[in-house]
This record gives C-alpha cells, structure tokens and sequence, in this order.
C-alpha cells in the first residue's frame, strides 16, 4: 500500500497542481511557424536568388557586346527591355513564389535546380568575357 502511494506522488499523480506545466521526455518537436522558411531553405534561396542577380547582369552585359544569347527562352538576340523584365521575373519568382511551395523537399529541389542552372550560366557569361555591369 505505502509503495503503491510513493509511486503515485513520484510519478505526479499526487502533490502537483493540475495547472502547473508537465515536462515529458517524449515532447513532440514544435511544429514549423507558418510562412516562416528554415535555414537551409533561406541559404539555398540566397544563393540561388544571388546567382540569379549575377547572370542578369553578366547576360546585359554580354548583350551589349553583342554575344548570342543561349537561353531558348529569351531567344539568340532578346532586347536590355526583354531580358530585364523576364530574369527579373524570374528573380521575383526564385525569391517569393517558390518560398510558396509546402513541400520542403521540393521547394530546396526546386532551389538547387535553379542553383545549379544559374552556376553555369555565370560561368558561362564570365568565359565569354561578360562582367557584372550595374547598367541595365
């Protein structure tokens, strides 16, 4: 009887207020802030929003030497206008739409496709001769 009590007050059945807060050892991990990314999604949203930048301004610059373009989308001779407006869309959509995505094993796969593609493609812009001009 007396053991069968101790191992009631112990295990704080008996002694602790109902409203007092209970630690547990087994906690559920806190559930992620909505809207609020992790550090990994936000390094490789950086990153890929920075390599993004740097192509946009290696590509005007190779424009106004008058280098072909390699992007099918832009096309082999696109317009400064063009190609402002579509990278910079594409920046747009790099830094806020595919945050969007709940998915987090797709939105960082989407962020190191977009990584992967913008490191060549400065790469490339740079071995060409093209330099990050700030004149758009």
């Amino acid at each position: 009887m007396i053991a069968g009590v101790l191992l009631l007050v112990l295990s704080g059945g008996i002694g602790t207020p109902s409203n007092s807060p209970r630690i547990h050892a087994l906690t559920p991990p806190k559930p992620r802030i909505a809207g609020r990314l992790q550090g990994t999604d936000q390094a490789l949203r950086f990153a890929s929003s920075t390599l993004i930048f740097a192509d946009w301004l290696t590509t005007v610059d190779g424009i106004r030497q008058g280098l072909t373009e390699t992007n099918p989308i832009l096309g082999p001779r696109p317009s400064i206008g063009r190609v402002n407006v579509m990278i910079g869309a594409g920046l747009l959509l790099n830094t806020f739409a595919v945050a969007k995505i709940k998915s987090a094993p797709l939105r960082r796969g989407v962020w190191l496709t977009v990584l992967l593609f913008e490191v060549k493609a400065v790469h490339a812009n740079r071995k060409s001769g093209c330099a990050f001009s700030f004149s758009f």
